[in-house]
């Protein structure tokens, strides 16, 4: 009889194994654990094939259907995952729920004399460990969070910071979206699992750092939500407010929004978005200015009659304040502070 042993998905992460996922290319497309291999044990037509005989033959013609799908491809299977063994002395092969596709990919395996790990609960035990592994790391970790009006640079700045070395974590970029209404552009979200997923893993990676720097968001960002377990201590964080004048905030939306790089419909549609929150006249006056390509001026008319007002009534109370004339006198006066938090100066 073929043995299958089961790890835990506590055990794995902790010592560091690889992980396969045999799901369809699709779903590993839409989610998977941070770092996992993709072997599929059948394509997504396939499966859809499977669930259907199972739903109207039953469970064992939809076991003999999947066996004569999968026989085939059998060896190719194994070879594949020999390859990715040949890199990693230890792997976990999983699926969704810890069931049939990777017992199946397990057993093949080990009966070709490759020993690899089934992870006990598949891919659901993942997603609620992570959670829980959150709330580890953040427990009593220190939390900065940037705030300040839009075009002020955060998100670039913080990027910067990251390449010093200093500890954040950059959650536009890991939800792909920009956190307002023109946000999107250019961008493409992950999967609210996803998101999750390599949020969590940025975190694991920082849990020795004496604190965390993040951009002040609202919980959510496009269609995409903060974690529970981060937004928790963002709330309760050391907030940092950072002001540029407006000018230079003008300047670096442009850069930051790739504003005149798509057609005038792709700005008009969000500024639609938002048409109730500005008067008839200043509408208008946008609208005209993205129609004739007058971008610098939209930028500022959208910044003093929408931005800056909504940042206004949204503005948390702020711990420190920074204050500077440009981008680069910014992101000195941040490290600076933030050097003074524990971090070692260059």
């Amino acid at each position: 009889m073929i043995e299958v042993k089961e790890i835990d998905i506590e055990r794995a992460v902790e010592k560091g194994f690889t992980f396969i996922d045999v799901r369809t290319s699709e779903e590993f497309r839409e989610f998977h654990i941070p770092g996992a291999y993709n072997v599929p044990l059948f394509s997504v037509e396939e499966k859809k094939v499977i669930s259907d005989i199972y739903r109207t033959k039953g469970e064992k013609e939809a076991r003999l259907k999947a066996v004569e799908i999968v026989s085939p491809r059998i060896p190719a299977i194994v070879s594949a995952v020999s390859e990715i063994k040949k890199r990693h002395e230890n792997v976990v092969i999983y699926c969704w729920r810890g069931g049939l596709r990777s017992l199946a990919v397990t057993a093949f395996c080990n009966l070709a004399g490759i020993f690899v790990f089934r992870l006990k609960g598949g891919y659901r035990a993942f997603r609620k460990f992570i959670f829980q592994d959150m709330e580890t790391i953040l427990k009593d970790k220190q939390i900065y969070v940037i705030y300040g009006p839009t075009g002020c640079a955060k998100t670039f700045v913080l990027r910067n910071l990251i390449k010093k070395g200093i500890p954040a974590i950059d959650l536009e970029g890991l939800a792909g979206h920009r956190g307002s209404v023109f946000g999107d552009i250019g961008l493409r979200q992950p999967s609210q699992k996803m998101f999750d997923a390599i949020l969590w893993a940025k975190l694991r990676k920082l849990k020795n750092a004496q604190f965390i720097l993040v951009e002040g968001e609202s919980k959510r960002i496009g269609r995409l939500f903060i974690p529970e377990p981060l937004w928790r201590k963002m709330e309760g964080g050391v907030k940092i407010m950072v002001e540029l004048p407006l000018s230079a905030r003008i300047e670096y939306s442009m850069k930051d929004y790739c504003v005149g790089r798509y057609p005038a419909e792709v700005y008009l549609r969000a500024l639609n978005k938002i048409k109730r929150y500005l008067s008839p006249s200043v509408f208008a006056e946008i609208e005209s200015a993205i129609l004739t390509g007058k971008y610098r001026e939209a930028v500022k008319l959208l910044m003093v009659h929408y931005y800056d007002r909504l940042y206004d009534r949204s503005m948390p109370r702020c711990d420190v304040k920074i204050n500077a004339g440009s981008v680069g006198e910014l992101e000195r006066k941040l490290t600076d502070f933030l050097s003074g938090q524990g971090i070692p100066e260059e």
